[in-house]
């Protein structure tokens, strides 16, 4: 499918003064239509099947805008994201670019799939807009301009479980609806505030344990046997590069609390994670107010008057799970004058 892209993508850039002739070519699997207007090219219309899904392209030149609309009967994630535009800034490049892509079917994994989707951006001497949905609206994605001339991130997922398998973040969560909202500034370089609701973890994760043993102090979801089960997940993102870096991270279920802060780089598959979690610290919530007891209890996870670190630690295929035991010990608002991590 690569050398299709390439030699429409060189057509569309090529100058064509030296052409005069319409032109057109076909084969078993392919063809391509070339239709020029005087000593300018006006249509480019193409069409090839790849793994036996049909693709078909039809480019129109105007004088000051170039429309390009692309069909594909299926294809997978992992193929749509080598074929996603990101555009940046050519200023050699004076017309504008119209490009409406429509999927019939795009596989997330085996069992999950979105349908009927379109994608649409535009290009005008720098990338200026961007969308994407499908027709059940289980996915969206958008970066629309501000009134401050930046660009607004606007995610959401209703299955938040698929679209963190489909990132290559983690298989491990299942369900969920997804929300995420941040300022863009080039592909490579955002910030992204994701919330999830309503979710569980695979009982089959590698973390699991931790999970589990998190919320033995948790009496009603032990009762209820939904230790898996967590109400809210929040993650501040910031992107710069190939790294993602995260702060203040919180994740809520039943009276337990994580919060975590690190970094990752999935292109080198490696990841660094430090971590508290308070088993009661919802249930500790309601006496921060009281007097006398609320100099007991911490504002936040890290000061939870019961509380544990952990660390992850990620290095290629391993995954080091690590956890201080002495620190339940210490008194929260002490807790990290005993820190043995560093």
């Amino acid at each position: 499918m690569l050398k299709y892209i390439v030699t429409i993508f060189f057509t569309l850039f090529l100058p064509f003064n030296v052409y005069s002739y319409d032109y057109q070519y076909k084969s078993d699997n392919s063809s391509i239509y070339l239709k020029f207007n005087g000593e300018s090219i006006e249509e480019i219309k193409f069409e090839f099947t790849k793994d036996n899904q049909k693709n078909f392209g039809l480019i129109n030149y105007s004088k000051d805008e170039i429309n390009i609309n692309l069909n594909t009967d299926r294809i997978s994630f992992e193929e749509f994201k080598k074929f996603l535009p990101k555009p940046q800034k050519n200023e050699s490049l004076n017309k504008k670019i119209n490009f409406n892509w429509e999927i019939a079917e795009i596989s997330i994994s085996e069992n999950y799939s979105l349908f009927s989707n379109k994608l649409n951006f535009i290009y005008d001497k720098g990338f200026q807009s961007m969308m994407f949905y499908d027709s059940k609206k289980e996915f969206e994605l958008s970066i629309l301009p501000k009134d401050s001339g930046r660009k607004q991130l606007y995610l959401y997922s209703k299955n938040a479980g698929q679209f963190f398998y489909a990132q290559k973040i983690t298989k491990s969560v299942i369900g969920g609806a997804l929300i995420g909202k941040g300022t863009f500034r080039r592909f490579d370089y955002y910030d992204l505030t994701i919330k999830v609701k309503d979710f569980s973890i695979d009982k089959e994760a590698k973390f699991y344990n931790l999970i589990f043993t998190s919320r033995l102090l948790d009496i009603f979801s032990i009762l209820q046997n939904n230790q898996d089960e967590f109400n809210y997940l929040e993650v501040p993102l910031f992107k710069k590069g190939d790294s993602f870096t995260f702060d203040h991270a919180i994740m809520l279920g039943g009276t337990v609390a994580f919060s975590f802060k690190g970094d990752a780089n999935p292109k080198a598959k490696t990841a660094k994670v430090n971590g508290t979690y308070g088993p009661l610290y919802l249930f500790e919530k309601n006496f921060q107010n009281v007097p006398f007891l609320k100099e007991l209890f911490g504002k936040n996870v890290e000061e939870s008057l019961i509380a544990a670190d952990f660390k992850v630690l990620k290095n290629g295929n391993k995954t080091d799970f690590i956890f201080n035991p002495l620190s339940i010990l210490t008194p929260g608002k002490t807790r990290n004058f005993f820190d043995i991590w560093e």
